[in-house]
């Protein structure tokens, strides 16, 4: 039975955790909100954790506490867009008559990777390492394609040997084009000739 005494000691045990684990997360935020904004000034690849830390007002060792490496802290970052590109996919998915329901996921889906500059790089980089964090919200991305690819096959809108693999590589092929382009490129005319491609013959 706990007496009335461990009770308040119990509770005053705890109540001094409750404002660090307050501060912990306001740290956490205002690193993945640092991130972004650099991210936005100079890419994903360019982008130093130390000035992350910095632009955030923390230390590096607080850095590194929430966010061992850069791929953590973008899959961090990027993790609420990815989370809405499936929610996309199901909500094309349950809509009846869709005939265009791969091209505008698709066409999402690149303008989530050309969000940040280099994101089509770490993209890639992950894909080849499934295991890590950025990897394991890639494989997500990749199972909602599988569903729309399928969707299309079944229809006879696409060629009957393309793969979510394959879609999933075209679209980050049209993302990392668009950024290293010499001038301006539209996206949406590359992915027309891709989806030229992959329609049945």
């Amino acid at each position: 039975m706990v007496r009335e005494g461990d009770t308040a000691a119990a509770g005053g045990a705890a109540r001094p955790g409750a404002p660090r684990r307050r501060d912990a997360q306001r740290n956490r935020a205002r690193l993945v909100e640092a991130a972004s904004a650099l991210f936005d000034e100079v890419g994903t690849e360019a982008a130093a954790m130390n000035d992350i830390a910095r632009r955030a007002g923390v230390g590096p060792g607080t850095l590194w506490r929430h966010f061992p490496d850069k791929e953590t802290l973008t899959a961090e970052v990027v993790g609420q867009s990815l989370d809405d590109l499936a929610d996309l996919a199901g909500e094309l998915l349950a809509a009846p008559d869709q005939p265009d329901a791969l091209a505008r996921w698709v066409a999402a889906l690149v303008r989530h990777i050309t969000r940040y500059r280099g994101l089509a790089t770490s993209y890639a980089q992950a894909a080849r390492a499934a295991d890590g964090p950025l990897g394991a919200r890639c494989q997500a991305v990749e199972r909602a394609a599988t569903e729309l690819v399928a969707h299309a096959r079944e229809r006879g809108q696409v060629r009957a040997d393309l793969t979510a693999a394959e879609l999933v590589q075209l679209a980050t092929a049209v993302a990392w084009a668009a950024e290293t382009a010499a001038g301006p490129t539209d996206p949406t005319r590359l992915l027309d000739l891709v989806f030229d491609g992959v329609r049945p013959r």
